[in-house]
């Protein structure tokens, strides 16, 4: 009551001056909640025009992807409303990633420590990393937050690193708390290592010209295949820069987590692209720039996906 009669109080003192205009809505309704991922670098500003978001207890994760094939992939583990820097992870952490790719057959950029790891000794890289998890509305599913970093990569001569600075990196997404589930008959198998990969998530999209297919374990494991979106029955030959991509993904973590098919061959059985139904099998070997000696063998890869 002494709450309600100190406001009637203050009311009462500004009310000269305080008069409400009467085409004025007294109750405005809240403004629309317009979803982008933006980022500045190199005199240009990327929108992505495909985006999603993934936020649970264990992750965050954002991809967002240009017409173009240019995308950007952010995540961050155990996520929470605070700022992020990789002084606030130990080294043996995995999840914090930042990571712009210029499309299919190109290096990435990442975002790496440079006090220790592969980017420690070349003077011409500082890192600048630094995420802020703005808000995470769990009610209508929505998270915000800024961003900013140096992205860096070897040069061809791997001597030196080539870098791309981005900033006023901003998001606003709508967010699921697991990726899109394929249909539910979508198959997708393999060994790793002689070890039987069993996914326990199977999608196949398709985007910009490429299909995608992709089996996850976990939150992160990944073994994917990027393909041309009009691939015909037939075999071809899987590698890292060309039309034909295989992929092992460790964890999220940048330095040594990405392995690309070094060499092996993907097989398409049939294809039609009416229905998105696609069937094949695979088998590749994976490696690493950043982790020379380290491979993965993977084998009997086959899949049966209807994608989206």
């Amino acid at each position: 009551m002494k709450k309600l009669l100190l406001i009637l109080g203050i009311s009462i003192v500004f009310f000269t001056s305080c008069i409400p205009n009467p085409t004025e809505d007294p109750d405005p309704p809240v403004p629309p909640f317009i979803s982008h991922f933006k980022a500045d670098y190199s005199d240009q500003t990327f929108y992505g025009t495909t985006t999603q978001a993934i936020v649970n207890e264990d992750f965050l994760s954002i991809t967002a992807l240009k017409g173009t094939g240019e995308f950007f992939q952010i995540t961050l583990p155990n996520p929470e409303v605070g700022t992020y820097t990789w002084g606030q992870f130990d080294t043996s952490t995995a999840g914090f990633v930042m990571i712009f790719s210029q499309g299919s057959g190109n290096i990435p950029y990442i975002s790496a420590r440079d006090d220790v790891g592969a980017y420690a000794n070349f003077p011409d890289y500082t890192d600048t990393a630094q995420l802020t998890i703005s808000s995470i509305d769990t009610i209508n599913k929505r998270v915000t937050g800024t961003f900013k970093f140096t992205g860096v990569r070897l040069a061809e001569s791997g001597a030196t690193v080539d870098t791309k600075v981005f900033t006023n990196g901003s998001f606003a997404l709508q967010y699921l708390e697991e990726g899109p589930p394929g249909p539910a008959n979508n198959t997708f198998t393999a060994k790793l290592d002689d070890n039987l990969f069993t996914p326990t998530a199977i999608n196949g999209i398709n985007t910009s010209g490429r299909l995608s297919l992709i089996g996850r374990r976990g939150s992160v494991e990944t073994i994917g295949l990027t393909l041309i979106n009009t691939i015909a029955p037939g075999v071809y030959d899987l590698d890292f820069t060309g039309d034909y991509v295989g992929q092992y993904i460790v964890d999220a973590t940048p330095q040594g987590s990405s392995f690309a098919a070094e060499q092996g061959t993907i097989t398409i059985i049939s294809h039609d692209t009416a229905t998105k139904h696609i069937i094949g099998t695979f088998d590749f070997t994976a490696s690493s720039f950043l982790v020379p000696g380290v491979t993965y063998d993977v084998s009997e890869g086959a899949f049966d996906i209807t994608y989206q």
